[in-house]
C-alpha cells in the first residue's frame, strides 16, 4: 500500500510556467505535487523570459491558445493577486514590426496573414513609425505595422499567482527534488527524487529542455524536442527612458524594448544546444548590439546586463500535450518554445480538461503526431 503522505493523484515534473500553471488548474480537483530539480521554481527558461501577450504570434494554434487565456491575464481570478503587489498581470505597450530596404513585400505578407486574427493590426508609414520610435534610422526604415494590443507580461507576478493558486487548493511544490528514477508498478508511477520516493497515478512531464530525458527515463516515446539558446542584453536607453512600444524587425533578427534600467535588445537567435543552465555568448551579445546600431541612431557604448535562456521546440513549433502511447499514465507538457508564458493559462485549461474530464486535446498537439 502506498504511503498516503507521499502519494498523489498527479505529479508534475518541472516548476516552470508550464508545470506551475497546469498544477494550479489541476489542484482544486486533484492531489497534486510539483517536483523541481532547482532550489527555486522557474529558474531556467520561464524566469528569464521577457514575455509579451501577443495574439498574432507563431502560428494559428498558438494564437488560439493565447486568446483562450486572455481573461486570466486581464481579469485574474479573485484572491490570486498579492494585496501589496501589482493588481494586474499585463501592461499595454504596443508592438511595431519594422521593415528595412527590400522588405515591404514581406511586411505586406505579414499583414495579410495576421490581420484576420488581429483586427487592431494596421500598416503605418515610416514617418509615423519614427514618431513613435525616433531612434530608427530614416535611411533604413521603409515601413511598419503597428498593433496597440500587444502587452508586456509581469512574469514574476504570473508565476506567483500560479503558486498561490496551487497552495490555496492544497497542492505542494517541492524544490531541490531532482527526479532520478521513474518506474510504473502496480498501476502507479514511482518517482525517485534525490531525497525520497513518491507515487502518483499520472506523471506530467513539464521538464522543458529536459523533457526528452524524462521521457526516456520513463520508457516513453521519443519525441523530437530541441532546446534552442536565446540571448538578451540590457543597454543604456536615451534619457529620459522612453515609453516606446516593442520594436521587432520583419526579418526576425532583432527586437528591442524599454526594460529597466535601459533598453533590452535581442538578436532573436535560435541555436540548438543541449539541456543546460544557459549562459550568453559574447559573440551573440555583440551581434545583437551590431544589429541594433545598424537600424538606429542610438550607439551601444556598454552592456548593463546580459543573459540567455533555452526555448524548446517541436519541429512544427506547436506544443506537445497529452498521454504517451508507450508509457501508461505518462503525460507530455512540453515544446512551448517562446510562447509558453502567454499560452500558459490556455494550455493549463486544456491539460485540466484532459486529466480531469477526459476531454482529449486535438491530435496536432499530441506526441503521437510525429
Amino acid at each position: 500500500m502506498s504511503n498516503p503522505d507521499t502519494h498523489y493523484d498527479i505529479a508534475v515534473i518541472g516548476a516552470g510556467v508550464a508545470g506551475l500553471s497546469a498544477a494550479c488548474f489541476l489542484s482544486p480537483q486533484a492531489r497534486v505535487v510539483v517536483l523541481e530539480r532547482e532550489s527555486q521554481p522557474a529558474y531556467h527558461a520561464s524566469g528569464r523570459s521577457a514575455a509579451m501577450y501577443i495574439e498574432g504570434y507563431e502560428n494559428p494554434l498558438v494564437s488560439e491558445l493565447t486568446s483562450a487565456g486572455k481573461s486570466f491575464f486581464f481579469s485574474p481570478p479573485a484572491g490570486m493577486l498579492a494585496e501589496s503587489g501589482p493588481q494586474q498581470l499585463v501592461n499595454a505597450c504596443g508592438g511595431l514590426t519594422a521593415a528595412g530596404p527590400g522588405e515591404l513585400p514581406k511586411l505586406k505578407k505579414y499583414l495579410s496573414a495576421w490581420q484576420p486574427l488581429c483586427p487592431d493590426l494596421v500598416e503605418i508609414s515610416a514617418a509615423e513609425c519614427r514618431q513613435m520610435v525616433p531612434i530608427l534610422k530614416p535611411s533604413w526604415l521603409q515601413g511598419a505595422a503597428y498593433d496597440p494590443s500587444w502587452h508586456s507580461i509581469d512574469v514574476h507576478e504570473l508565476l506567483s499567482v500560479y503558486q498561490r493558486g496551487l497552495r490555496a487548493a492544497g497542492g505542494h511544490l517541492l524544490t531541490s527534488a531532482e527526479v532520478c528514477g521513474l518506474q510504473r508498478r502496480n498501476g502507479l508511477w514511482h518517482i525517485t527524487t534525490v531525497e525520497e520516493e513518491i507515487s502518483a497515478g499520472v506523471v506530467v512531464n513539464a521538464g522543458g529542455a529536459w523533457a526528452p530525458q524524462l521521457g526516456e527515463m520513463a520508457g516513453a516515446s521519443a519525441v523530437p524536442l530541441t532546446p534552442m539558446l536565446r540571448t538578451a542584453a540590457i543597454v543604456p536607453a536615451p534619457e529620459p527612458t522612453p515609453a516606446w512600444p516593442l520594436v521587432h524587425t520583419i526579418s526576425e533578427d532583432l527586437y528591442f524594448k524599454p526594460e529597466s534600467p535601459g533598453l533590452m535588445i535581442c538578436p532573436q537567435d535560435e541555436t540548438p544546444c543541449e539541456a543546460m543552465d544557459a549562459y550568453p555568448h559574447e559573440m551573440d551579445v555583440a551581434v545583437a548590439a551590431q544589429r541594433f546600431t545598424d537600424i538606429t541612431d542610438h550607439p551601444v557604448q556598454r552592456v548593463l546586463h546580459q543573459w540567455a535562456g533555452l526555448r524548446t521546440f517541436a519541429p512544427d513549433r506547436k506544443p506537445v500535450i497529452g498521454f504517451d502511447s508507450a508509457a501508461q499514465g505518462f503525460y507530455w507538457l512540453a515544446g512551448q518554445g517562446g510562447f509558453g508564458v502567454q499560452t500558459s493559462p490556455g494550455i493549463a485549461a486544456v491539460v485540466a480538461e484532459d486529466l480531469l474530464q477526459g476531454k482529449r486535446p486535438p491530435r496536432e498537439m499530441t506526441a503521437q503526431r510525429f
